[in-house]
């Protein structure tokens, strides 16, 4: 395939994926509000922190997510097809091991905190305990389905991996309208709806694969030689997952014994807007992930470089013409949006979407670092960084009992993590820091600083309301698009963009003229 062909494919894949966000964006936004005013404060507070418990057991799965779709990628892009097939028998046995690893964990470990340490509210200790075993059930079909999801994005098939998930979001929409009818305990049956949603998605996905995917044919594979090499990408990147698993779910714990569940519904709320808001980033991110780990597979250097740098800016683009306008208007849209907003609220949505305008960053970084296979000078450094900031983290909430505290201290330690990285692309894949700072850092940093102006200006002059919020939201993603046309992008990305919009309106208009 050309590189013209390519980028046309990925253009196609983010638009794609920028379908599903929009429809995913929308559908979180409702959903997060009805299961706050539908459970509560306490008991959502619960739920986010019971499924933090879970994912300190699935930081397994998490390493071998990334492992499975850097080794499908590769083989494809090498055109072997009996090393396809075996890479994907070895990585769903190795799933179905860590799945069964998550539930022994989960009832021995998990429970003991559950049942010893955890701050449940009194009268809701049943809730919790059926809360928990349906969390731990959707971990072990969650992490069986990571090979499917890894094949599918392998072979490009973006449009069917956003259809499913568009489905999967469908139907916790449904859930939402379910639960306000729920015939037994709220909490206990929006957990069992959400595992159902679970056991489908990875229904759908199995289906899929097997139909069409020669490679995705079950047959019992072993080999030693793969396992060593597979084995030594998920011992690092067990490191570094391990170690950024450990310091945001330990924030929530902390939260847990030094503020209460109350805090952790607060916090829950502002990471359902990380999440919403990242998956922007996440998915363009998605698309043109495949791309980078095949051209360093073929040795193609130069593509890759543009590949991590347009990405780089895109992605902070799209995230940033979203954030601006939350940030600046976070009262307001929290008001909106949840009617009754849990106290810190607003201060954790406004610094964890300065994280999430780094991570858009980091994730090519993390995408070249994995083809590049040289995963200990990656997570090494940055682990020993994350559990430095860990016991910064603790000793600033335990003295200051200051929610805001745990928050600010993850800000600095994501913006150090960021200025490591740069160094390390250099040491990777060859990337210069001085020629990732020109072509990134520089356009950005002068797109961030002229279209700020306006908005700010705007909101600060009327500054209540409805109408400080549409005006200025109206002014703030002007200025955005306006300022990244003309100054945020080189004139060949720019002429690529406005040739792939004609033709696109051509296209609809021919089909309408028919």
């Amino acid at each position: 395939m050309s590189g013209v062909q390519d980028n046309k494919q990925v253009a196609k894949n983010t638009v794609y994926m920028y379908i599903r966000m929009a429809f995913t964006m929308l559908v979180g936004l409702y959903t997060s509000r009805v299961v706050l005013q539908v459970l509560g404060v306490e008991d959502f507070g619960l739920y986010n922190v019971i499924g933090g418990i879970i994912s300190l057991f699935t930081v397994l799965n998490a390493a071998l997510v990334n492992t499975t779709s850097r080794f499908i990628t590769v083989s494809l892009a090498k055109g072997d097809a009996q090393d396809t097939r075996q890479i994907f028998n070895m990585s769903f046995l190795l799933h179905f091991f860590v799945g069964i690893l998550i539930v022994v964990l989960g009832e021995t470990v998990g429970l003991w905190y559950l049942h010893i340490k955890l701050v449940i509210p009194e009268g809701r200790e049943l809730a919790a305990e059926w809360l928990y075993q349906f969390t731990i059930i959707s971990a072990f079909l969650a992490t069986l389905n990571v090979p499917y999801n890894a094949t599918i994005i392998a072979h490009e098939k973006i449009n069917v991996y956003a259809i499913v998930q568009i489905i999967d979001v469908a139907l916790r929409l449904v859930i939402v309208l379910l639960i306000k009818v729920a015939p037994f305990d709220k909490l206990i049956f929006y957990a069992l709806l959400i595992l159902l949603v679970t056991v489908l998605n990875f229904a759908i996905n199995y289906i899929y694969c097997h139909r069409k995917f020669e490679e995705v044919k079950f047959l019992f594979y072993w080999s030693w030689k793969t396992f060593r090499e597979i084995l030594k990408f998920i011992g690092w990147a067990l490191v570094g997952n391990f170690s950024n698993m450990f310091y945001t779910q330990g924030i929530n714990l902390m939260l847990n014994a030094f503020c209460g569940p109350a805090v952790n519904a607060a916090r829950g709320i502002a990471v359902q807007v990380q999440g919403v808001v990242a998956q922007m980033a996440n998915n363009v991110q998605t698309a043109i992930n495949p791309q980078i780990i095949k051209s360093y597979a073929v040795n193609d250097k130069d593509r890759m470089y543009n590949l991590i740098i347009a990405s780089s800016r895109l992605c902070f683009y799209l995230l940033f013409v979203i954030s601006l306008p939350i940030f600046i208007e976070t009262e307001f849209l929290l008001q909106l949006w949840l009617g009754t907003v849990p106290e810190h609220t607003v201060n954790f949505v406004r610094i964890i979407l300065m994280c999430v305008l780094l991570d858009a960053f980091v994730n090519p970084m993390f995408t070249a670092n994995l083809a590049s296979g040289k995963l200990a000078l990656y997570h090494g450094p940055l682990a020993l960084l994350m559990y430095v900031f860990m016991f910064i983290t603790y000793f600033s909430i335990k003295i200051s009992r200051i929610p805001e505290s745990v928050f600010i201290s993850y800000f600095v330690a994501c913006l150090i993590g960021y200025v490591m990285r740069i160094f390390m692309l250099n040491k990777q894949v060859g990337l210069k820091p001085l020629h990732y700072v020109k072509r990134v850092l520089s356009p950005v940093a002068l797109v961030v600083c002229i279209s700020l102006i306006a908005p700010i200006t705007v909101h600060y002059f009327i500054n209540s309301g409805w109408i400080d919020f549409l005006v200025t939201s109206f002014v703030a993603v002007i200025s955005v698009i306006v300022t990244v046309y003309y100054w945020g992008v080189t004139p060949g990305e720019r002429e690529f963009a406005s040739s792939f919009v004609r033709n696109k309106i051509q296209r609809l208009k021919g089909n309408n003229r028919q």
